[in-house]
């Protein structure tokens, strides 16, 4: 379809765990192919993780990608220049999160990651310990595990209260700014792209979890990927793309069937 589309610009977001890397090994090389095509023809790959500055910094490297990116589920934009990063702060700062955090967890019991060991931090993760050491340098939310999943209802309204809210992910919840989602920092990056270049840009975005689902809204293109057991997170949007596999597997399918490629 590219080249249907070639005179419009095009900008590509996309979730990590389970999404553009595989759920269990983190691995990104089922999606190689995608990767390259994009970077041969100049196509913006934004990263929307709920992972931290410095993990997506390694993976920028590890991927050969320049392009500003959105951590911790929309929190803060991250935007390359010269020599550091323009930081665009969507959400409050962690050192407020983390002082609400220990306040919920005197009634409720859970566990932040700065409650647990690195080498703990990468137990529950399967990352190494030096990307669970970066998974917890947060400079905005708090991921974590809540014990009885039954006193979800009553943390959510206690962080409410105080301006935060939770977020499911992959593999933990997360303490976030009320009103902070991936899909208001997706806004703001299209924004960016249309301002520094007085154009329209297209979008795409690629996700699996709960979330994801506002950014998917939130685009002209969605893709939903589903887990690695096959099912789909509940979700209906117009336009929604289905990839055929879950991980990098099925998102690097559905963008070949999207863009046409042989």
């Amino acid at each position: 379809m590219l080249n249907n589309k070639s005179n419009k610009r095009l900008l590509v977001f996309t979730d990590l765990d389970g999404t553009l890397l595989d759920h269990d090994n983190y691995s990104f090389e089922p999606a190689l192919e995608m990767l390259h095509f994009f970077k041969d023809n100049a196509i913006a790959l934004i990263i929307v993780t709920s992972k931290t500055k410095n993990e997506v910094i390694e993976l920028q490297k590890a991927l050969d990608i320049t392009a500003p990116f959105i951590v911790e589920n929309g929190a803060g934009i991250f935007i390359p220049q010269e020599k550091d990063y323009t930081t665009i702060p969507l959400g409050k700062l962690y050192n407020e999160t983390r002082a609400a955090f220990i306040s919920y967890a005197k009634e409720i019991s859970m566990r932040g990651f700065a409650d647990m060991h690195v080498d703990e931090i990468a137990a529950l993760t399967s990352l190494s310990v030096e990307n669970a050491r970066r998974a917890g340098q947060r400079d905005f939310s708090e991921p974590f595990v809540l014990e009885n999943e039954q006193e979800l209802p009553r943390l959510k309204r206690m962080a409410g209260k105080d301006g935060f809210d939770i977020v499911k992910g992959g593999r933990f919840y997360h303490l976030i700014t009320q009103g902070q989602d991936k899909a208001a920092a997706i806004h703001e990056v299209i924004r960016h792209y249309n301002d520094l270049h007085e154009t329209t840009y297209t979008s795409i975005a690629l996700g699996d979890s709960e979330n994801d689902l506002t950014m998917l809204q939130s685009v002209d293109v969605p893709i939903l990927v589903p887990h690695p057991d096959g099912t789909f997170t509940p979700f209906t949007t117009p336009n929604l793309i289905k990839a055929p596999y879950s991980g990098p597997k099925g998102w690097n399918e559905a963008l070949k069937r999207y863009f046409d490629v042989q």
